[in-house]
């Protein structure tokens, strides 16, 4: 009986220490916002009430490309996910806590040279970033104003630069994730 009764306490430590292993992300116990090694794929629309009458437009049409033609697929690492990513636009990184873009485009690139300005009322640049599994982020926090991150669900987030926003060489931008 004495077996029997140590056997069943072994059991339920056993379980209840793949309870709390699975449960953890990392040394603290937290769970972080995404997860290292995840395959995520980038794509781009853009929206203006001026250049595209309001409506929602994949980057593709508007460089005359075949649909799908710059979606990019990454896993995310500890490096940039996307160097150069949009022909050259915006390096970014994704990072367990926070998703980073920086402009590298330079002022006499020719693809954008002629666009960088503030953007204005009704212009909407945005990145979805849709990962291959399910992803924890629950909130956000950015450092501009003009960017703002919409969770449309566990694997699909949507990066939105708006309105005042300096698109501009150098520009940078993070998402803080929780």
């Amino acid at each position: 009986m004495n077996t029997l009764k140590s056997n069943s306490h072994l059991i339920i430590l056993f379980a209840l220490s793949i309870f709390t292993f699975s449960c953890k992300d990392d040394d603290n116990g937290t769970v972080t916002p995404i997860t290292i090694g995840s395959s995520v794929v980038i794509n781009n629309t853009f929206q203006s009430d001026g250049f595209t009458s309001g409506t929602e437009l994949p980057v593709e049409q508007l460089f005359e490309l075949d649909e799908g033609a710059l979606f990019a697929t990454s896993s995310v690492t500890s490096d940039t996910e996307f160097p150069a990513y949009l022909l050259g636009l915006y390096d970014v990184d994704i990072s367990e806590n926070s998703i980073t873009y920086e402009l590298v485009a330079g002022t006499d690139d020719p693809t954008y040279g002629a666009l960088y300005r503030v953007l204005e009322p009704g212009t909407f640049d945005r990145y979805y970033l849709n990962f291959a599994t399910p992803q924890n982020v629950t909130g956000f926090t950015s450092d501009n104003s003009s960017v703002n991150l919409r969770i449309d669900s566990n694997t699909s987030l949507v990066v939105e630069i708006g309105e005042g926003f300096d698109f501009r060489p150098g520009a940078t931008f993070t998402i803080t994730l929780n």
